[in-house]
């Protein structure tokens, strides 16, 4: 599987330097119908989005939305750039219901895939959930005529709770006037996390973490979601060196150099090359 994505060439650099890619919160993007889920307790600001297309040719309306009208820049790898993990993780307390009742509250992981590690996972105001299977996180985006009716074989809600069987399935339906885009996308789900740096203590990160849990149980509102607009996912940096990056035909010469000298000093074996419209 190759896959592309287009952006400015102002992104790259810091793409390179960070050695992360960028996930936006679904409700800034740019269709306003996606994730019409409100209705059903689940909200889009849960999901966080970091999109690209499968069609190794160059499509000329993602470098003019995307890459900045042809003046920006296209990654392209052959296959996910994100490394894949097995996390295992437990972390629980014991603490009772309103009714006096002893209940566990907390995680447990035992070896689930995941595009990220323990430390990434723990981030400050956000805490990541992995999904159940490797082929979750990433996949084609489906265009159907109404994406509100189309959801609601994937989640059963009621007044008391939401039950959801779609997984990441709910971030990957667009409505059909988006289809020339042919989007294939990797999809994270995150709840509010302390906003502590779990490096800087994990100890004191899981507690408050527990803590926040102990709370919401207590109060009947299950984990709200993070109030941050995005989260950046490190990048597998064995990928970086097999990237091609294509050049716009309306790249400007300063960000032509900017480009080239972060991809000299980041990514020296990647390749570059030139794209194939030439736009006026």
């Amino acid at each position: 599987m190759e896959i592309h994505h287009y952006t400015r060439a102002s992104t790259l650099p810091l793409i390179l330097q960070s050695g992360k890619l960028r996930f936006t919160r679904a409700d800034y993007l740019d269709d306003l119908a996606e994730l019409p889920f409100e209705a059903f307790h689940l909200p889009r600001q849960a999901y966080f989005i970091n999109s690209w297309v499968k069609s190794a040719v160059e499509k000329s309306g993602q470098w003019y939305r995307y890459a900045d009208q042809h003046r920006g820049v296209r990654l392209s790898f052959k296959g996910s750039p994100f490394p894949l993990t097995k996390l295992r993780l437990e972390l629980s307390r014991s603490c009772r219901t309103r009714d006096g009742e002893p209940k566990t509250i907390g995680l447990k992981l035992n070896r689930v895939p995941a595009p990220f590690t323990r430390g990434t996972m723990f981030g400050k105001g956000f805490v990541l959930m992995p999904w159940v299977d490797e082929e979750s996180f990433g996949g084609d985006v489906l265009y159907v005529e109404d994406p509100a009716v189309y959801v609601r074989q994937f989640v059963c809600s009621t007044p008391e709770m939401t039950e959801i069987t779609g997984g990441s399935r709910l971030a990957r339906i667009k409505a059909a006037h988006w289809e020339d885009q042919s989007e294939f996308r990797f999809t994270l789900m995150a709840i509010r996390g302390p906003e502590l740096i779990y490096q800087d203590n994990p100890d004191q990160y899981e507690n408050e973490l527990l803590n926040l849990m102990e709370q919401w149980y207590s109060l009947g509102t299950g984990a709200p979601p993070p109030e941050v607009p995005f989260i950046d996912l490190p990048i597998d940096t064995l990928m970086l060196d097999r990237m091609t990056v294509t050049l716009g035909s309306g790249i400007s010469e300063e960000d032509r150099e900017a480009v080239l000298q972060s991809i000299q000093r980041y990514a020296p074996n990647a390749i570059v090359s030139e794209s194939a419209i030439q736009a006026r």
